[in-house]
């Protein structure tokens, strides 16, 4: 099954919207991001992963591509993680409701699962009601806050 989730691209303050798509099937195990992700996104990979096995959801004997679209948009930074997780869990039923194309998810993931705050949710947040983003899904943040 494929699984899309919705999130925030960051160019510089702009944010734009990015679709995750992501895919699970049985196979030989593996986990791929693709859509033209830097290091920071590539290494996202191991935080999703582990996130997911200490809330007792595994990837083994899965193999997993996301895509990160549209893929000519440079994609940095941990805010990529939730998104991906959500999709993850999607694609594999784990959660089984719908997810409105209009619903965003930020957030970084530590390794107990925990989701993070990381820098840029603010020009993030900010985009995503410009591009009509009706909820948001992100953790508490003081600097945030501030501002609403």
């Amino acid at each position: 099954m494929i699984a899309k989730v919705t999130t925030i691209g960051l160019k510089g303050v702009d944010g734009y919207r990015v679709q995750v798509e992501v895919q699970t099937t049985c196979g030989m195990e593996a986990f791929k991001i693709v859509g033209l992700p830097d290091a920071s996104v590539r290494e996202s990979k191991q935080r999703v992963s582990a996130a997911l096995h200490s809330l007792e959801n595994y990837l083994i004997d899965q193999k997993t591509i996301v895509n990160l679209s549209p893929s000519e948009q440079k994609k940095n930074g941990p805010l990529f993680e939730l998104p991906i997780a959500i999709g993850i869990l999607k694609s594999m039923n784990v959660i089984e409701s719908k997810i409105d194309s209009n619903t965003g998810f930020l957030g970084a993931l530590s390794l107990d699962g925990t989701v993070l705050a990381v820098e840029g949710m603010l020009p993030a947040i900010l985009a995503a009601k410009r591009i009509g983003i009706s909820t948001l899904y992100m953790p508490y943040s003081e600097v945030v806050e501030c501002y609403f």
